[in-house]
């Protein structure tokens, strides 16, 4: 299927675009199979998706700034005051003193979501030379998963939360489904 809507897109534009251009009329119009000659001839490839990994940017210039010099810096100013616990054993707090009896103890609570998704593209698509192109997120359904681990009390499962997102469900993850 997405073979010959590629090719018969590339016939349309040489017919009704390119063509009528230059002033060239084609008799019988342009066949698939020329069309797919075309292709190939400039170093398409007709080949199957290959699967891959999807990086959401952490690695990027900006972030790493982002991480290095703000992020990093604050989590370390509250260390002293963050509630530790023996390596190996999160069942057992380390003792130690506050710096002073004024200001609040903070513990740590890592928050992770990930999103599923179902894709139901077609299994082939044309690429140019050694390209492999990862397959566009399909309109089929989405869910996102978040759940909340407290290092004092464990698994919040009060705070998980499951979200079907997108425009023609549930919206998108916001700031607002965390602190629900």
């Amino acid at each position: 299927m997405v073979d010959e809507e590629m090719l018969k897109g590339l016939k349309k534009y040489l017919e009704l675009e390119l063509f009528p251009r230059i002033h060239m009329k084609v008799a019988c119009g342009v066949s698939l199979s020329t069309a797919r000659h075309w292709m190939r001839s400039k170093g398409f490839r007709y080949i199957s998706h290959k699967k891959g990994l999807y990086f959401d940017g952490h690695d990027r210039p900006d972030v790493i700034e982002y991480q290095q010099n703000i992020f990093l810096p604050f989590m370390k100013a509250c260390e002293p005051c963050l509630v530790q616990y023996v390596v190996g054993n999160v069942e057992k707090e380390l003792e130690t003193q506050p710096l002073n009896y004024i200001e609040c103890w903070l513990v740590l609570v890592p928050h992770d979501k990930m999103t599923a998704q179902v894709n139901n593209n077609a299994d082939k698509m044309w690429v140019c030379g050694d390209e492999h192109r990862l397959k566009k997120k399909g309109v089929g359904w989405e869910i996102q998963q978040s759940d909340i681990i407290c290092l004092m009390v464990g698994y919040l499962m009060d705070a998980s939360e499951s979200l079907e997102y997108g425009k023609n469900h549930e919206g998108y993850w916001t700031d607002k489904h965390f602190v629900k």
